[in-house]
C-alpha cells in the first residue's frame, strides 16, 4: 500500500525532540497534512481540532509522561493508531510495549531512521483501515463515527461538529421524513428557529456535493428525507 493518497492523510507528531524531525520531513513528502506538537497539553486539543489518521507520541515529553498524553488523547476520541517513541532506557517504553501487544499501536525506539517509522506508521495504517466494522457506508456516503470523518466518492469532507451531526441523525433515518423540530429536538437541543435547519442542510449539501438534491431532498412543509444517491 501505498501512504500518498488522493486524499491527504493527517498525521499528529507530538514530541519536543528534534531528532525526529525528518521523520515529519518525510510524513510531508509521502503526501501527509503533518501537525507538531512540542507538548502533551498541545497535542490534546490539536489531536481533537484535527482528527489525526496517525499519531507519532514520544513518551519523554517536557511536560507531561507520554502515556498519559495517550490516555487524554483516547478521552478526546482521538482513535487514530499510535506509533510511541521511547530511548532505549525509558522505563515506560515496557507500558507501551504492553500497549503495543494489545495491536492497536506500534512502538520504535530512538535512534532511528525515517525508512524504520514510515514502515510501522504504514502497516499501523494498512491494519486501521482495513477494519471496516466502524465504517458506516451508504451509497457515495463513506462515515467514520470514531473519528467524525466522512467521505464522498473517496474524498474526505470536512464538517462542523454540528454538519456531521445533522447527517448522522439524517443516517438514523434514512429512507423516512424528519421534520425540522425533530432535528432542532435531536441536533440542537434547544430552542432554535427552523430556519437555522434549512441553513445547516444548505451547509452540508453543499459541502456534500449535493446541488441537485438526490441525497438529502427537501419534503416541502414537512422537512427531510435522506436517499440512496
Amino acid at each position: 500500500m501505498n501512504l500518498q493518497r488522493p486524499t491527504p492523510l493527517r498525521a499528529l507528531v507530538v514530541t519536543a525532540d528534534r531528532s525526529v524531525r525528518p521523520l515529519i520531513s518525510r510524513l510531508s513528502e509521502l503526501g501527509f497534512e503533518v501537525y507538531a506538537a512540542g507538548r502533551g497539553r498541545f497535542a490534546i486539543p490539536v489531536g481533537r481540532s484535527t482528527r489525526p489518521d496517525l499519531v507519532v507520541l514520544d513518551l519523554d515529553l517536557p511536560d507531561d509522561d507520554g502515556l498519559e498524553t495517550y490516555d487524554g488523547l483516547r478521552a478526546a476520541e482521538v482513535r487514530a493508531p499510535v506509533l510511541f517513541l521511547s530511548g532505549h532506557d525509558d522505563p515506560r517504553a515496557g507500558a507501551a510495549v504492553r500497549q503495543v501487544m494489545s495491536g492497536a499501536d506500534g512502538h520504535v525506539t530512538k535512534p532511528f531512521v525515517p525508512a524504520e517509522a514510515v514502515a510501522h506508521l504504514q502497516g499501523l495504517l494498512e491494519r486501521d483501515l482495513s477494519d471496516e466494522s466502524r465504517l458506516l457506508r451508504h451509497g457515495s456516503l463513506t462515515v467514520d463515527a470514531d473519528r467524525r470523518a466522512v467521505w464522498r466518492e473517496g474524498v474526505r469532507i470536512e464538517l462542523s461538529d454540528r454538519e456531521f451531526r445533522l447527517l448522522g441523525y439524517l443516517l438514523e433515518n434514512v429512507g423516512q421524513v424528519v421534520t425540522k423540530q425533530q432535528i432542532l429536538d435531536r441536533v440542537w437541543g434547544a430552542p432554535f428557529r427552523t430556519g437555522t435547519v434549512e441553513t445547516y442542510v444548505y451547509y452540508l449539501r453543499r459541502k456534500l456535493g449535493d446541488a441537485d438534491q438526490s441525497l438529502i431532498r427537501t419534503v416541502r412543509g414537512v422537512g427531510y428525507r435522506l436517499t440512496r444517491d
